[in-house]
C-alpha cells in the first residue's frame, strides 16, 4: 500500500527536470491517434458515421491530455467525472452506430489502469478489451476484425501506461540522484566535522599543557622551558598539516607514532604512562583508527579525569588486535559509564572496519575502554608486503 501511494504521489509531481520525457507521451498520444484516424477513414463508414467516429477520437484524445497534464491540479471529484466522458466517448459509437475501428478502446483502457491501481485496474481493462471484441463479435464484423479492434486497442493502452511509467520511474531515479548526492554532502561535512573534532582536540589539548609547563618552567629552568615551547611550535605545526589533510580528504596516522606521543603528554600532564604494546604491522586502515582512536581516549583522559596513572595495551592476536586504555582519574561517584559524543563518534568509526568499543568502570575504579577489530589473514600479509 505505501509502494502504491508513493508512486502515486510521484505521478503528480511536475516534470520540468524530465523534458524528453514530458514531450515523449504528446508524442506517443499524436502517434495513436493519427493511426486510429487513418484506420477509420479507411472503414467503408456512412459521413454521419464517420464524423461521429472523428468525434469520439478527438474527445478521447483531448481527454487524455487533461488526465496526462491536470492530475496534479484536478480536484478527485472529477476523476470519476472524466472516466465516465471517456466511456461514453468510447462506448457511444459502438451503442448508437455500430461503428469499431481499430484502437478504440485503447485511451480509455489506458486512463482505467492510470487511476485504478493494482488488480483492480488491470480488471478493468481486461473488461474493456474483452467488451470490445464481444460487442464487434455481435455486429457480425468477423473474427479478424474483432481481434483487431480488441489487440490494437490492447496495444494503444499498454503503450500509454507504459510511456507513464516511464516518467514515473524516471522521476523516481532522478529524485534518488538528488538524494544521494544531498546524503554524500551530508556525509563529507561529518567525516570532516568527526575528523576536525579528533585532530583538534587532541593538538590543542597537547598544545595546552606544554604551554602550561613552559609557564612554569620559564624562571626556573629555562633551558627545559625553551625545549618545552619548541614542542609547542612542533605541535602546532603538525595540526596545520593535519587540517589541511582532512580537507583533503587523505589522513594516515600511526599507532606505534601516536602510542610514543601520548606517553610522552601524559607525562607532561604528570600522568604515570604504562605502555606496553604488543602488536606486528598492522593494516593501514586499522593502524590508521587505532591511531585516531588512542587520540581521542587520550584527549578525554586529560580534559575529563584527576588520573595519576594511565595504562594503554595494545596485543594482536591470530584474528584480531585489542587496545585497551585505562586510567585511575574517575570519580568516587561515578558507577557507570555515561556515553557521550566522543565515545559515539569513536564506535562509528570503528563500525565502518566491523570494530567494537566497550567502555567500563571496572572494580578497582579504573575507567577502562577496550577496542576489538577483527583482522584478516591477508590484511595482514598484505600490510608486510607493504612496509617492507
Amino acid at each position: 500500500m505505501t509502494n502504491k501511494r508513493t508512486l502515486s504521489t510521484a505521478e503528480t509531481q511536475p516534470e520540468n527536470g524530465l523534458p524528453g520525457v514530458a514531450r515523449v507521451r504528446p508524442m506517443i498520444l499524436v502517434v495513436l491517434l493519427t493511426v486510429q484516424i487513418t484506420a477509420i477513414l479507411a472503414l467503408p463508414m456512412p459521413p454521419g458515421q464517420l464524423a461521429a467516429a472523428l468525434a469520439a477520437v478527438t474527445t478521447l484524445a483531448v481527454l487524455q491530455v487533461r488526465h496526462f497534464r491536470g492530475t496534479a491540479r484536478r480536484s478527485r471529484w472529477l476523476t470519476p467525472g472524466f472516466l465516465a466522458a471517456e466511456g461514453l466517448a468510447t462506448y457511444l459509437p459502438l451503442l448508437a452506430m455500430g461503428a469499431v475501428w481499430p484502437g478504440m478502446g485503447g485511451l480509455f483502457a489506458a486512463s482505467l489502469l492510470l487511476v485504478v491501481c493494482g488488480p483492480a485496474g488491470w480488471a478493468l481493462f481486461a473488461a474493456v478489451i474483452a467488451s470490445l471484441f464481444a460487442a464487434a463479435m455481435a455486429l457480425h464484423l468477423g473474427v479478424y476484425d474483432a481481434s483487431n479492434a480488441a489487440v490494437a486497442s490492447a496495444a494503444d493502452a499498454l503503450i500509454i501506461f507504459g510511456a507513464f511509467r516511464l516518467a514515473s520511474v524516471l522521476r523516481h531515479a532522478q529524485g534518488a540522484r538528488t538524494e544521494a548526492a544531498q546524503l554524500a554532502v551530508v556525509r563529507e561535512r561529518v567525516r570532516f566535522a568527526r575528523d576536525l573534532h579528533d585532530l583538534l582536540s587532541y593538538s590543542l589539548t597537547a598544545i595546552t599543557l606544554r604551554a602550561e609547563l613552559t609557564r612554569r618552567l620559564v624562571s626556573s629552568d629555562p633551558a627545559t622551558a625553551s625545549d618545552e615551547l619548541r614542542d609547542v611550535v612542533d605541535i602546532a605545526r603538525h595540526a596545520v598539516a593535519e587540517v589541511r589533510q582532512v580537507a583533503d580528504g587523505y589522513r594516515n596516522l600511526s599507532l606505534a607514532h601516536e602510542v610514543a606521543g601520548a606517553a610522552s603528554l601524559l607525562a607532561s600532564a604528570d600522568i604515570a604512562a604504562h605502555v606496553d604494546m604488543n602488536c606486528g604491522v598492522l593494516p593501514d586502515k586499522v593502524d590508521n583508527v587505532l591511531a585516531m582512536v588512542l587520540r581521542e581516549l587520550i584527549t578525554n583522559v586529560l580534559r575529563h579525569s584527576s588520573a595519576q596513572n594511565c595504562w594503554i595495551t595494545v596485543e594482536q592476536g591470530d584474528d584480531q588486535v585489542t587496545m585497551s586504555l585505562a586510567n585511575d582519574g574517575v570519580p568516587r561517584a561515578t558507577a557507570t559509564h555515561r556515553a557521550g559524543g566522543g565515545l559515539e563518534n569513536l564506535a562509528s568509526r570503528l563500525e565502518i572496519i566491523d570494530g567494537a568499543l566497550n567502555a567500563t568502570v571496572r572494580g578497582d575504579r579504573r575507567f577502562c575502554v577496550c577496542v576489538e577489530i577483527a583482522i584478516k589473514a591477508d590484511e595482514l600479509v598484505g600490510a608486510r608486503h607493504q612496509r617492507t
